[in-house]
């Protein structure tokens, strides 16, 4: 059985929390955070602490903390064993001490309000041993994701590919729900459009799903929905998206 203690309290430890709890061959012995009141529901179930020297003997030490504590923390574990830090932006080397090293990043959006399956998740995998590696992979198997190795570089450029399609997608979800809200249009309405969108990008790959006024060269519905847009900012994303399209597409 596989010995865990976690560190951090953030949105990814959450998730961690309650999925490692639920898989028979992993032992969650140990959960840290600086501030005790964040974790202290947990203390009918796991030992928790916030002093970072009275850490248990564990086989991984995962660390979800905020990428610039990465560093701090990991320094203060006194343990020859592996600790993994879990963010998709931060090199294996940010990792300090006398620790072996790896990195254990889930390539997905985590809420701690929103219940989130492990199953077949992506696990992006680095580590400086071959056991190491071996090991983490076995991790991701019995959280129930697919474990996929790899390295730095790679994985700077997964993270930068995964800030355009989640998190900047959302922006524009947030940008139209503004919207809706400004024009009383109840955004409901436009669930059925949103689900069939990233239904049909993933079915048919979005160069292939793309519909709309930029993509027809459509230019006088642009020029009609520029002028119904007030705000400077808002107006020149529109022109700058409807731009990229047709650029895209130009033939």
């Amino acid at each position: 059985m596989t010995k865990i203690v976690l560190l951090g309290a953030g949105h990814l430890a959450i998730h961690f929390y309650e999925q490692i709890n639920s898989c028979p061959k992993l032992d969650l012995i140990q959960w840290y955070n600086r501030s005790i009141d964040k974790i202290d529901f947990a203390k009918n179930q796991i030992k928790i602490t916030n002093h970072i020297d009275d850490l248990e003997d564990a086989d991984v030490y995962l660390i979800c903390v905020k990428d610039e504590a990465i560093k701090s923390i990991s320094e203060k574990i006194k343990r020859n064993s592996l600790a993994v830090h879990c963010a998709g932006g931060i090199p294996i080397d940010e990792l300090e001490g006398s620790i072996r090293k790896g990195v254990f990043y889930p390539l997905q959006s985590f809420t701690k309000e929103r219940s989130l399956s492990f199953d077949k998740l992506p696990i992006c995998i680095e580590a400086l041993e071959k056991k190491d590696q071996n090991l983490l992979c076995e991790f991701a198997i019995q959280l129930g994701g697919i474990p996929h190795i790899i390295n730095t570089k790679k994985r700077a450029h997964l993270h930068m590919i995964a800030v355009w399609v989640n998190n900047f997608s959302n922006h524009m979800l947030h940008l139209g729900n503004d919207l809706s809200k400004k024009h009383q249009i109840p955004f409901e309405i436009f669930h059925p459009l949103i689900e069939e969108t990233y239904k049909k990008a993933l079915i048919m790959e979005p160069q292939n799903a793309q519909t709309g006024p930029a993509l027809r060269q459509d230019l006088k519905t642009i020029k009609k929905h520029l002028n119904l847009l007030t705000e400077l900012d808002i107006k020149k994303l529109y022109l700058n998206l409807s731009s990229s399209i047709q650029k895209k597409y130009e033939q």
